[in-house]
């Protein structure tokens, strides 16, 4: 046993040397060069006060040449794979070039390269005068570069005055002073400048200067009256400069076709034309959004001055309806000679052109997630829907979804079986009489969905039925918001096993498959700091539900028969009543194509009043492609106990879910990519009398039940989806409370295999 258990470690140990080998390193670093270890950034502190904006990590984007890819520690793991290929040209050596990375050589000459970047940064910054010097450490055919900074002079604006200007201009810019970014006590900077600069060019074109741009405007700073003073002045465009634009017309083309526009020259002249409420509509055939939206997205009339904001606004809201391949407009000057012979010699016509070119307006969707373990219990989750973005043209959506899961054993007749239905339909409006001024930037919808759901399982079958009606909204890209306010379910229970619930481990979740009825509200937050579909730079999100059933019932409960628990029932079937929240949090980590990915998960659940336990869809799980991947779904948990021997398939559930998640992506070759990843986490049930004390959430304790798992995957990444595959392995037992050293992690009952689509988190 001893002498496999060398063996076993030889090949790793062996591995590991390789890779931390720092000589391995500068393999194919050509002789009497270096390779570039490191570069050094120090930062010269004033001493009267620290200067925040100016950093190290601030400073190093600037450096022209960068060292190899580190992961953690210095540990430099691509370059040293690529310095283990074989200096053959053969498969081996192909594989490790491609997986790895070439040493980055050292080039003096971009150092000078590199300081100037540094010296225009700061000077943007309003640091004037720098100094920077530079010096480099030669060991072991290895570079260090050592940068030192010393930021220079800095001036402080003393006072700012508005030069002499067109008088509609001076109006608005002193009705605007107080959101003026350069004020007295502000540090001169030319980005502060370019900031203001852009700043008042947004208030002169939302007030009707269409052809106004950041050319017309100039700073000139006085340093030499006051030592480390500076008076600024602005200069804006002088009399009869400028002028203020009207929208004359406002053509709309609701089915644009880029392609035939170019391809025929007689697209546009043949189309039909109607004008409706100040608008002239373009389209041939019948157009596939109602006039009525249009007009109520759009923030634009015939007659009103040019505004930017309400086309930037108006150009949000069209997209956000997601129907439309692209959203275009454009503004054409009316020619002088077709003005009105009455208009103010400072005013002009702008005619406005909406492209509209919409996109595929249905489509299907598939989702799959699969498992298996050592046990051979095999777990699949197929799921279809199809979708119609436009099916009444207002730019409603109709989702019809079909779901699936399903559990068992080859050879085995006993299998847990769940098809599922949903239907839902959201509009691009409020449906009740909410405002549309409170939601300026985008479209709010209201949803309305149902759902059925047949389960069959060994022990019982239930059939859940479900209803709920809400609000979505978004405030810019990065704040998300889903109200709830109505939200039904209906679960009954039939052909339970004989002896079913006597026979369960936790008496505790005897209440838990009963038939009962939900009637409740939900809400979500979510924010996210990068809302593009493919993240290319580092991002991070927090989501936020919370979820309350049987309040509003409650207030009838003297109305209302009881069983014989003592709880309330609706047509002989009790009603929940629980609060629920959770936390989902995460971030993710991004240089060029590595990733590091952490996520925080953590959901309490608490029933009260009419009832004594959550109902069992409300309660959390633990395991699986999205989880804890070393166990399959619902087979961890709670706490310490074993998996519940009276289902025949795992179905362990609580009302408190913790759990962490890390995971490091990195790219192997053609599409392909690989992840390292570590989970732990577990369930717990709330203390409550006869709850089994293994499986309680203590806070001095409950760390010795965390369940922990290691393990590697492959992703076959094809841009528009990514198919995932991972192999979990237990490293802490939460039922024997104990460590499993590696020598264990790939026998039976300690590992499961995992596929799904997409990331896990």
């Amino acid at each position: 046993m001893r002498r496999n258990f060398i063996l076993l470690w030889i090949p790793l140990v062996i591995l590991l040397v390789l890779l931390f080998s720092g000589c391995a390193a500068t393999r194919y670093v050509p002789q009497g060069k270096h390779l570039l270890r490191k570069n050094v950034v120090h930062v010269e502190k004033e001493k009267e006060k620290e200067r925040k904006d100016v950093s190290p990590s601030v400073l190093e984007p600037y450096l022209r040449q960068k060292p190899n890819t580190t992961i953690i520690f210095g540990w430099k793991a691509f370059l040293n794979l690529y310095s283990m290929s074989p200096n053959t040209d053969n498969g081996l050596s192909r594989f490790l070039r491609k997986m790895g990375e070439p040493p980055v050589i050292f080039d003096p000459v971009l150092i000078e390269y590199s300081k100037q970047n540094i010296d225009n940064y700061l000077t943007t910054l309003g640091y004037y005068s720098n100094t920077i010097t530079d010096s480099v450490a030669y060991r072991n055919k290895k570079a260090t570069v050592h940068y030192k900074v010393t930021p220079g002079k800095t001036y402080t604006v003393d006072s700012v005055f508005l030069a002499p200007a067109n008088p509609s201009l001076v109006t608005l810019y002193h009705a605007t002073q107080h959101q003026s970014l350069v004020v007295p006590g502000s540090r001169l900077a030319s980005s502060l400048l370019e900031e203001e600069a852009t700043r008042i060019t947004s208030v002169m074109r939302n007030n009707g200067y269409y052809n106004f741009n950041r050319t017309h405007i100039a700073f000139v700073a006085d340093t030499l009256t006051r030592s480390n003073k500076a008076t600024l002045e602005v200069h804006l465009p002088g009399k009869d400069t400028q002028k203020v634009y009207r929208i004359r017309n406002i053509h709309i083309f609701p089915g644009y076709d880029p392609i035939r526009a170019v391809m025929d020259s007689t697209y546009l002249s043949s189309m039909e034309i109607h004008r409706e409420e100040g608008l002239t509509y373009h389209y041939e055939g019948k157009s596939n959004l109602r006039k009525r939206v249009i007009r109520n997205i759009s923030y634009l009339r015939e007659g009103d001055l040019y505004d930017e904001s309400k086309v930037k606004t108006t150009y949000n809201r069209f997209s956000n309806i997601r129907l439309l391949n692209s959203v275009t407009f454009l503004f054409d000057e009316v020619p002088a000679n077709e003005l009105p012979e009455s208009m103010p010699v400072d005013t002009a016509l702008v005619d406005c052109t909406i492209r509209l070119s919409p996109g595929n307006s249905q489509g299907y969707k598939l989702n799959l997630e699969a498992s298996s373990n050592s046990n051979g219990l095999i777990g699949v989750s197929p799921a279809l829907s199809y979708y119609h973005k436009n099916i009444f043209k207002g730019g409603e959506w109709l989702t019809l979804g079909f779901m699936g899961n399903f559990q068992f054993k080859l050879h085995d007749p006993i299998r847990s079986t769940e098809l599922g239905a949903s239907l839902s339909l959201s509009f691009p409006k409020m449906l009740f009489p909410i405002s549309y001024k409170v939601f300026k930037d985008r479209v709010p919808r209201t949803d309305v969905s149902a759902s059925y759901s047949y389960q069959s399982r060994p022990e019982y079958l239930r059939n859940i039925a479900s209803a709920s009606f809400g609000y979505t909204w978004s405030m810019g890209d990065a704040y998300h918001y889903t109200i709830n306010p109505v939200k039904l379910k209906l679960v009954k229970l039939h052909n339970m096993s004989p002896g079913f619930l006597e026979s369960l481990n936790d008496p505790f979740l005897i209440d838990t498959y009963k038939d009962h009825l939900d009637l409740g509200l939900s809400s979500i937050f979510y924010y996210t700091s990068d809302n593009s579909p493919v993240h290319r730079r580092s991002w991070h999100y927090v989501r936020l539900g919370l979820e309350s059933a049987g309040n509003v019932l409650s207030l009838f409960n003297t109305y209302m028969p009881q069983d014989t628990t003592g709880s309330h029932t609706i047509g002989g079937i009790a009603y929940s009543r629980y609060v629920k929240t959770d936390i989902n949090t995460g971030i993710t980590f991004i240089r060029e194509k590595h990733q590091l990915a952490a996520r925080l998960y953590a959901g309490i659940g608490v029933p009260y009043g009419n009832a004594t336990s959550l109902p069992l869809e409300q309660m959390f799980y633990a395991g699986g492609a999205n989880s804890l991947r070393a166990w399959q779904a619902r087979t961890v948990g709670p706490g310490s106990m074993p998996v519940d021997s009276t289902f025949t398939i795992p179905n362990q559930a609580g009302d408190i879910r913790l759990e962490v998640n890390l995971e490091y992506r990195f790219p192997l070759f053609w599409k392909l990519e690989g992840a390292l990843f570590a989970d732990a986490g577990n369930i717990w049930h709330l203390p409550k009398p006869q709850a089994v004390e293994a499986g309680v959430f203590r806070f001095n304790t409950f760390y010795k039940s965390i369940a922990m798992d290691v393990g590697a995957g492959i992703r076959l990444n094809l841009d528009f989806v990514i198919l995932r595959l991972d192999l979990g392995m237990i490293v802490r037992d939460p039922v024997k409370q104990a460590w499993n050293p590696p020598s264990q992690w790939l026998k039976q009952n300690n590992y499961a295999l995992q596929f799904g689509v997409g990331y896990p988190f």
